[in-house]
């Protein structure tokens, strides 16, 4: 189903701090970057190097071909100048028509797979007479996060096992994803042709994405069936169809900038929930990150309405320097974790450790709160000596991996929104002399299917369980029919 990292979709808002990763300072719109080159990868495998020196862009291309560069203000999005190149190396004397301390991107195209392609995202600045790429506050905090994208045997293999959403296993997804690829050379023209299938075959749901309605199916078999979805449908849709066809994929969640002045003077703050969902590919032995709702095509309105644009490989396959201009990456869905450890909130706080097989491990007193960017394992193991009191709201928003969580006998509330969209959460144990359960706590945890309140629990906030439609629900007699506004009721209540 949609998910809280979605509903918002493409009207994107903040990020978040990892407690021991980069905080953000203050957003600086000409920051320049820690590099001064970087490698694009083509959509055929090919390497276009960038390097900036003295005024100009220097590209080396790995294949003889035919480019054509733009330069455009970021701003306003007006060309200033473009350039035809042919060959393996060469340079452009971009700085003669650039204006001081202003954002530009810099758009290669080219042909490949007998279309037109395009690479953007890529900005630059002019300042003292020498150019420099641009870096937003996201890549450095995105170096750490990114981390998570292993290249170990077993980390791959995990990226072409089925999972929640992701059914590479179901015949109707394999028969799809054969005929997108039927006659493909290699892994990267089925890639591409698998991304180009979604970004201008499908079109975006703005219906979907404003209702936010609970029970939105946004499965990988679903989605291509419907041919609509929000982002985390396209993404899910693109990982199923490139596993299916032996190529590790993941979908990958965060916060998404979508504008030139979000994207130049946004700063992300602890908290931010992600908003938008993609993807990325292991292909030429290396993650590559792309996006498929930015490179859409068609959006959806209504039965009537169905507007077409321009299609784009802008943010296909790009690197993490230039991906990180317009998305602040939080995690991957995947079975391994990204080790990482902090205190919940505050040194005298619980604490939270998350180990390479994805649990996450809790110590300490006290209520447990984890920053809302912390989503990446699968089990939560509450440890010996631990006395934890309450779920703080948001606490476990949003993990998807999580199946089942057994909370310890010392927990005395449940905060709002503490397990919202749990999309995989099966079962969860809520101890006697838990006194209360918040707003939308469990809402639109569509797997959930045994809950059994205790007797001490005398406060079920608003739509607590909606949004569960396989639940059983056991309560206290003493509850009437606290359920009567829900749109999705659970399946069976039982007041005992």
């Amino acid at each position: 189903m949609m998910s809280l990292r979605v509903i918002a979709s493409l009207v994107l808002i903040a990020s978040v701090t990892l407690g021991s990763f980069p905080v953000a300072g203050k957003q600086d719109t000409f920051t320049p970057a820690s590099f001064d080159s970087y490698e694009v990868t083509l959509v055929d495998g090919e390497t276009l190097g960038m390097r900036l020196l003295n005024g100009r862009i220097l590209f080396n291309s790995s294949a003889e071909r035919k480019y054509y560069v733009s330069l455009a203000k970021a701003k306003t999005g007006r060309q200033v100048t473009t350039f035809t190149l042919t060959g393996g190396v060469f340079n452009v004397d971009a700085g003669s028509v650039m204006e001081e301390d202003v954002l530009y991107e810099v758009t290669v195209s080219y042909e490949a797979f007998g279309m037109e392609a395009d690479n953007g995202d890529n900005y630059i600045f002019k300042r003292g007479g020498n150019i420099y790429f641009w870096q937003n506050v996201n890549y450095e905090y995105n170096l750490e996060t990114s981390k998570e994208l292993r290249t170990d045997e077993q980390s791959l293999k995990e990226c072409l096992e089925p999972q929640n959403d992701i059914e590479c296993d179901d015949p109707v997804l394999i028969g799809y994803s054969d005929r997108i690829c039927e006659g493909a050379e290699n892994d990267w023209e089925k890639v591409f042709r698998i991304y180009k299938f979604i970004s201008s075959e499908m079109a975006y749901d703005n219906e979907a994405a404003e209702g936010a309605a609970a029970g939105y199916q946004d499965s990988a078999v679903d989605v291509i069936r419907s041919g609509k979805a929000v982002c985390e449908g396209f993404s899910n849709a693109f990982a199923a169809l490139c596993r299916a066809q032996g190529i590790p994929a993941v979908v990958e969640f965060g916060i998404g900038f979508s504008d030139y002045k979000e994207m130049t003077t946004r700063v992300p703050t602890t908290g931010d929930l992600a908003d938008h969902a993609w993807a990325a590919v292991y292909l030429g032995g290396k993650w590559l990150f792309l996006d498929p709702t930015y490179d859409m095509s068609r959006y959806y309105h209504s039965e009537k309405d169905v507007r077409v644009y321009d299609e784009s490989t802008k943010y296909y396959l790009l690197s993490l320097e230039s991906f990180s201009n317009d998305h602040r990456i939080y995690d991957a869905d995947t079975r391994h974790g990204l080790p990482v450890a902090g205190y919940c909130e505050g040194e005298d706080g619980p604490k939270f450790e998350i180990t390479r097989d994805g649990v996450c491990h809790i110590t300490g007193t006290g209520t447990l709160y984890l920053p809302s960017s912390v989503t990446g394992f699968h089990t939560v193991v509450f440890e010996e000596g631990s006395c934890i009191t309450g779920i703080a709201e948001y606490c476990f928003c949003d993990c998807d991996l999580l199946t089942t969580i057994i909370l310890p006998e010392t927990v005395k509330s449940i905060g709002a929104d503490a397990f919202n969209t749990c999309e995989d959460l099966q079962y969860v144990y809520i101890p006697e002399g838990c006194t209360g359960i918040g707003d939308n706590a469990f809402t639109g945890c569509d797997e959930l299917s045994y809950v059994r309140i205790p007797d001490s629990c005398r406060s079920i906030g608003e739509r607590a369980f909606d949004g569960c439609p396989r639940l059983y629900l056991s309560v206290p007699g003493y509850y009437n029919d606290f359920s009567k506004d829900y749109e999705t009721k659970p399946m069976y209540i039982e007041e005992r």
